[in-house]
């Protein structure tokens, strides 16, 4: 579980089958909002005075040969996903890390693959789960107009209206990868930027800021060569055998990302928030937003806060922004800010959650939205992010809250 919530005082850990929670969540429950763990990466999948949901009970999963669609249980994890998959020849597009569960799916779910293959939330075809009411909801794709608002809703603001129990998923065929990452001088960065804003849709770059900067890029083409952006970044990425182009037979083989930023590895708990933002290409804006950044880097509280960003586009552009939660869809990029502080460090989470505000305010002009991956219902830009996820849609929400939720059961609107 993330370090910061596995320290929480909680009230208890709830782990009701999927026949329990239905009666559970017409309980009184003595505290709210209720906290919901699946992967339990989020650092509010547990916190202070407050009851966690453990949804690991509920680990069904069920491949449709005919339509290559699969059902999963929501406390499976994303590496548990695509083992599932494998088997089959199919895949979904998952984020860097297998630990997530589906609470990354939920929020909108973006990875490497997410310029060829879309966003995690664009594969759902349907949802099953409790509302905040205590009414059970089964929707798909082809739902009525009556509750096409809830659909919307649903996908990329589930957290905050419902209990998402089950999902069904449509998936992709199995890709090999090419991998190529290093260390680079921040100097190179915003010429970087601007090259892979030109990249073909297989291509994506992340790259990742602390000590060092790592850059880590991705191709998934067909193309059984060396593809032209991966081998353009040799005279940036230099000739060390770490800079080679790496081939993966999935996205559970891929290199952790980050591990280079951090020339010395601490094995010590940390705690940390993170805050992503979200906006379209950078063109010249990149330079002098890289050397601001590059100010902020030099100004951390602690070693493992760090600046970081991953690319959009693409097939992530083709949803229509008002059939979704995710409202973003003009987005290239998505930088996000990591505040680190040791644990019971009070000044020092202090100084690092001041620090994260700092750089999501020199972020906001080129990346005007944000990502709601992790919620921030207890710090106090919370109102703030709110607008930034979902503008407009954001008042609609809100009436959806009331009705759905409207005993606040969890996190609020």
């Amino acid at each position: 579980m993330n370090c910061l919530a596995s320290d929480a005082e909680t009230l208890g850990c709830l782990a009701p089958n999927p026949k329990l929670l239905k009666q559970l969540m017409r309980q009184p429950l003595g505290s709210t909002p209720l906290r919901i763990r699946s992967g339990g990466t989020s650092s509010r999948c547990a916190s202070d005075g407050c009851w966690t949901l453990d949804l690991r009970k509920h680990r069904e999963i069920h491949y449709q040969e005919h339509s290559q669609n699969i059902e999963i249980g929501t406390g499976l994890t994303m590496a548990e996903l695509l083992q599932a998959l494998r088997p089959h020849g199919r895949s979904v597009p998952i984020g860097l890390s297998g630990l997530t569960g589906s609470g990354f799916i939920l929020t909108g779910g973006m990875g490497p693959l997410s310029r060829s293959q879309g966003l995690a939330v664009d594969s759902i075809q349907a949802m099953e789960g409790i509302w905040g009411t205590g009414e059970p909801f089964s929707l798909s794709t082809d739902q009525s107009a009556e509750n096409s608002r809830q659909w919307r809703a649903l996908m990329g603001a589930a957290p905050f209206l419902a209990v998402v129990t089950r999902l069904r998923l449509r998936t992709q065929p199995l890709q090999p990868l090419r991998l190529r990452r290093g260390l680079i001088h921040p100097s190179l960065l915003p010429e970087l930027l601007q090259m892979a804003e030109q990249w073909p849709e297989t291509c994506s770059l992340q790259w990742s800021w602390g000590e060092r900067l790592e850059i880590y890029a991705v191709d998934s083409s067909d193309d059984q060569t060396t593809p032209g952006p991966l081998a353009a970044l040799a005279p940036i990425l230099g000739t060390d055998h770490q800079a080679a182009v790496q081939h993966c037979t999935s996205q559970l083989e891929q290199p952790r990302f980050g591990s280079l930023a951090s020339e010395n590895a601490s094995f010590q708990p940390v705690h940390n928030e993170v805050t992503g933002r979200l906006g379209p290409a950078l063109g010249r804006k990149a330079s002098p937003l890289i050397e601001r950044l590059s100010a902020r880097i030099q100004q951390r509280p602690h070693d493992e806060c760090r600046i970081s960003a991953q690319q959009l586009g693409g097939a992530t552009t083709r949803v229509n922004r008002e059939s979704t939660s995710f409202i973003h869809r003009d987005s290239m990029w998505k930088p996000w800010i990591t505040a680190a502080w040791n644990p019971g460090d009070l000044a020092g989470r202090e100084r690092s959650l001041q620090w994260m505000d700092q750089v999501s305010d020199d972020l906001r002009q080129a990346c005007p939205g944000l990502h709601l991956a992790q919620l921030h219902d207890h710090l106090p830009g919370h109102q703030r992010e709110l607008v930034d996820a979902f503008g407009e849609w954001l008042p609609e929400l809100r009436q959806l809250k009331s009705e759905l939720d409207p005993e606040g059961r969890l996190p609020p609107l």
